[in-house]
């Protein structure tokens, strides 16, 4: 096996500004030894590789200068994400040798352990299921190498849970969904699996109750991220349909019709409607989205309430730390949306605000 390591002591040592003396003497070794090290007449021991690289604050592969040959694990990998897309079960057996070949590397243990949990998936074959289960718990030991932001020890805990669960064994699917549920990603989940095997429906309605709060405060944050992209795209349609869409939505989730922070989400959607049908050239229409927006505006700064018991479904004991990041107040999130605008519309917000005053 072909390393650099030679040269990359003598490189590393030289960064550092030390002399042949000093790194044996950091080393508690001769000189001689890193001379030769140097030189290539000797490799160091492997204590001694594993302290230099610690010294050299380097990994003991960047130091050796090894790679794996990208070429030949890449091109494994990507055939074998190509035939999770297909009904090519032949495809396992190079999954195999692929893991045989790279049992160390993430990106071939997860791709083989993704076409068994696909194949698994749709034929409900128990031995590929129980394969894709051991793969990704080998996965799990390597996901440090995983360069993808979206993959992590939890996102492969769903998918064993999965696993667990078409093969009958609830029991280890919830143990592993429970035990790794950051941000609570797999309430819904959990209280579904619950419920479906006569767990308790109380401890299921803690669950579900958690896991749609959570959905409802992403969905409405993922329309505010759609609607400042249609904004930016001048694509005015879209984003007169997506408001026209969210605020009945949201509508329909209030339990009373006390102001809570729906009715803040919904001024703020009121406003990014008015912004669209004004640059559409619709003013009267932005006009009256504005005067929508208002009454409800004060009505929630008069009384700001974030308690996730105003929303269907959610039980009175419910308390939440929902917010966003558009202003302290409705009104501040509706100065926010119009800074930025054209001076006529925010002319028009000014008139409707004096009018209601």
């Amino acid at each position: 096996m072909e390393t650099r390591i030679a040269e990359n002591i003598r490189a590393y040592r030289k960064q550092r500004g030390l002399t042949q003396e000093q790194l044996a003497e950091v080393l508690g070794v001769s000189v001689g030894a890193v001379y030769k090290w140097e030189s290539r007449a000797s490799l160091p021991e492997l204590r001694l590789i594993m302290e230099m690289a610690d010294f050299f604050e380097v990994s003991v592969d960047a130091l050796l200068g090894y790679r794996i040959k990208d070429n030949q694990l890449n091109a494994a990998v990507e055939r074998l994400w190509k035939a999770s897309g297909s009904r090519d079960y032949d495809a396992l057996t190079e999954a195999e040798k692929a893991i045989r070949k790279y049992p160390h590397s993430f990106d071939a243990v997860f791709a083989g352990a993704f076409l068994y949990y696909t194949f698994g998936a749709g034929t409900k074959k128990e031995p590929w299921l129980r394969r894709a289960i051991e793969l990704l718990d080998n996965a799990r030991l390597l996901v440090a190498q995983c360069t993808d932001s979206r993959l992590n020890e939890s996102y492969l805990c769903g998918m064993m849970a999965e696993m667990h669960e078409m093969l009958g064994e609830t029991d280890k699917a919830l143990e592993l969904l429970k035990a790794h549920n950051p941000g609570a990603i797999f309430d819904d989940m959990i209280g579904i699996m619950l419920l479906s095997h006569g767990g308790d429906p109380e401890e299921a309605n803690d669950f579900l109750e958690d896991g749609f709060l959570r959905t409802i405060s992403s969905l409405i944050q993922t329309v505010i991220g759609y609607a400042m992209l249609f904004d930016v795209k001048n694509d005015n349609a879209s984003g007169m349909e997506m408001m026209r869409w969210i605020i009945p939505a949201l509508k329909g989730l209030k339990k009373t019709n006390e102001p809570g922070f729906l009715d803040k989400m919904i001024v703020v959607f009121d406003v990014f409607l008015a912004v669209f049908q004004y640059k559409s050239g619709d003013r009267k229409g932005a006009e009256d989205s504005l005067r929508k927006a208002l009454p409800l505006a004060l009505a929630f700064d008069a009384a700001p309430d974030y308690a996730a018991n105003r929303v269907k479904y959610v039980r009175e004991k419910e308390t939440t730390n929902a917010h966003d990041l558009l202003g302290k107040t409705a009104m501040d999130a509706a100065a926010y949306i119009l800074h930025d605008k054209d001076p006529e519309l925010r002319k028009l917000w000014a008139e409707v605000r004096g009018h209601e005053a």
